[in-house]
């Protein structure tokens, strides 16, 4: 009897056990089909702005998209800041700390978009896939979960960076009606987030880390950090396109935009992209 039930047993287990195998074997080629399906979108964006990049260098990617500031904009930001102090703290220190680490006359965007922003805390969604959201359209953020203000300042970060005359948010640009610069832009933000409030955050993990290796291309680093708050892409190929072709750059900063969904985002595929990153850059160190 007892051999009987231990046969039983162990028959519902190895069951199980394949059932399992079985699920594992079918979500896995859901998730390569999904990634080489969005590859091959990706792939097509390319070929699209491989015809339209060369169009850009005919201008001078050096020259700043706005002039330093004068008189009457530094009395602008300054009143700002105390209206902030008296109306929104979180912003308010928000404030204090960017001024510590960005140059004044890179905060054109952050003066115009900044007075007009409303922070929305949301109940917690344990499904929902994001901590928060800034929508442009109506300059709002969104709080679904946040921890030491992580979350906000993100969000922030993405105000800050925002120009409504080139339509861009940092490093993320329509171009030609193209949209480019997403994962660039998430991780180069939430690398600043770290940095500028001594976070310990790990989202877009893999992305914080290709963006610092896309940084070294910057001969002096606060410049890149200057292109972010001015929204200006452009000038980022610019650096890039001195040490690279223009498809070279347009390959890296396309294949960014796989890892800001984790159904798109696997380590074989971060590794791949961090290595075409650094050839480039061992390239560029023994050619000088």
């Amino acid at each position: 009897m007892n051999n009987i039930i231990l046969f039983i047993f162990i028959s519902i287990n190895l069951a199980i056990t394949t059932l399992n195998i079985n699920k594992i074997i079918q979500n896995n080629k859901k998730r390569k089909e999904k990634i080489k399906e969005y590859q091959n979108k990706q792939n097509i964006k390319k070929m699209a702005l491989y015809q339209i990049m060369p169009n850009f260098t005919k201008y001078d990617l050096k020259s700043k998209l706005f002039a330093e500031f004068k008189k009457d904009d530094i009395e602008k930001l300054n009143k700002i800041i105390d209206n902030l102090k008296k109306e929104n703290s979180q912003i308010y220190i928000f404030s204090l700390k960017l001024l510590q680490n960005v140059d004044i006359n890179n905060l054109r965007n952050f003066i115009h978009s900044i007075p007009k922003t409303t922070i929305h805390y949301c109940p917690s969604k344990e499904v929902f896939p994001v901590t928060g959201i800034y929508n442009k359209a109506n300059n709002t953020i969104e709080i679904y979960k946040d921890k030491n203000n992580i979350t906000l300042y993100h969000e922030l970060l993405h105000v800050a960076s925002t120009s409504y005359i080139y339509n861009a948010i940092g490093f993320k640009a329509l171009i030609n009606g193209i949209s480019i610069g997403k994962g660039l832009n998430e991780g180069y933000t939430e690398l600043l987030n770290n940095r500028f409030f001594n976070a310990k955050s790990k989202s877009y993990l893999y992305l914080q880390k290709l963006t610092k290796l896309i940084e070294k291309f910057y001969q002096n680093k606060e410049e890149m950090t200057e292109d972010y708050f001015n929204a200006d892409i452009l000038r980022l190929f610019g650096e890039l396109i001195k040490n690279m072709s223009i498809e070279q750059a347009v390959d890296i900063i396309v294949d960014l935009d796989q890892f800001t969904k984790p159904e798109t985002s696997d380590y074989i595929s971060y590794l791949k992209t961090k290595q075409k990153i650094k050839n480039i850059y061992n390239k560029r160190k023994l050619s000088r």
